[in-house]
């Protein structure tokens, strides 16, 4: 018997019993196979892809139209999904996917809770400056996200930025990876960023924006830094300042800056 001359209910349940790969060249036939299909195909689309949810893997696998169709179906986008790869919201995903357009669509959902934190204590905003993607952090800023949530280590995006400039001094980094960094040191800088807030002790060897930026060596953040409000006067646990470490590192160069806005150093009152 043709399978177009079975009841509907009939060819439905045969339908259902289809792989989906088989269920969506059916589907492609003709507008009524489609409409017949499509109750089994919103059904296939919403479950679980090994160990991601539907919404996570159409993230990763950049599927709009799938995303759309989940959102629709009253998926919750601030949800923690779990996986082998990421903890965190659909917006902790996209971020980590770099996937901008994703990023743009969830900010503009009312429903998201953009500054939640994920099972790894930091919020997406974090999970952009560890891809060190600058538009991704333009385009969560844009949308309205708190600069000032620390992380679990209590590192603001700001100073979390400043531990991977850090580290390019320790450890291997692509040129390309540094630059962009550098930029998203500046843009956070430039867009409002707390320069003053104190790192707990012991979680960095400095506590302060400023002191991180002699650890660094650049003289063009440190400019940059003075000239929107950092405070030179910040002393850590060892009593000292920016221009303390940096006399002691022999950067003449940050030292000289930091004479013009900072007290007398002891050698000078001696």
């Amino acid at each position: 018997m043709n399978f177009v001359h079975l009841p509907s209910e009939l060819q439905l349940h045969i339908a259902e019993k289809l792989e989906s790969r088989e269920l969506s060249h059916l589907s492609r036939t003709n507008h009524y196979f489609y409409s017949l299909c499509t109750p089994a195909l919103e059904r296939l689309a919403q479950e679980p892809r090994g160990l991601l949810c539907a919404l996570w893997w159409a993230i990763l696998h950049n599927y709009p139209p799938l995303v759309q169709l989940l959102l629709s179906k009253g998926y919750d986008i601030n949800h923690l999904l779990y996986g082998q790869l990421y903890f965190g919201t659909a917006l902790h995903i996209s971020v980590m996917a770099r996937n901008h357009p994703l990023i743009t669509l969830f900010l503009e959902n009312p429903a998201l809770d953009m500054n939640k934190l994920g099972r790894d204590g930091d919020t997406a905003l974090h999970k952009a400056i560890v891809k060190h993607d600058l538009e991704a952090v333009k385009l969560l800023h844009a949308g309205g996200v708190d600069l000032e949530i620390g992380d679990m280590f209590g590192r603001t995006a700001l100073l979390l930025a400043l531990k991977y400039e850090h580290e390019e001094f320790m450890i291997f980094m692509e040129h390309e990876e540094t630059m962009e960094n550098e930029e998203i040191i500046e843009f956070l800088v430039r867009n409002g960023a707390n320069l003053n807030v104190l790192l707990p002790a012991g979680t960095e060897p400095y506590i302060t924006f400023l002191q991180g930026l002699v650890w660094v060596g650049s003289e063009r953040l440190v400019k940059l830094a003075l000239e929107y409000g950092a405070d030179p006067e910040v002393r850590d646990s060892w009593h000292k300042r920016a221009i303390d470490n940096a006399v002691e590192w022999g950067l003449t160069g940050i030292v000289d800056i930091l004479r013009e806005v900072s007290l007398l150093l002891d050698t000078d009152v001696q």
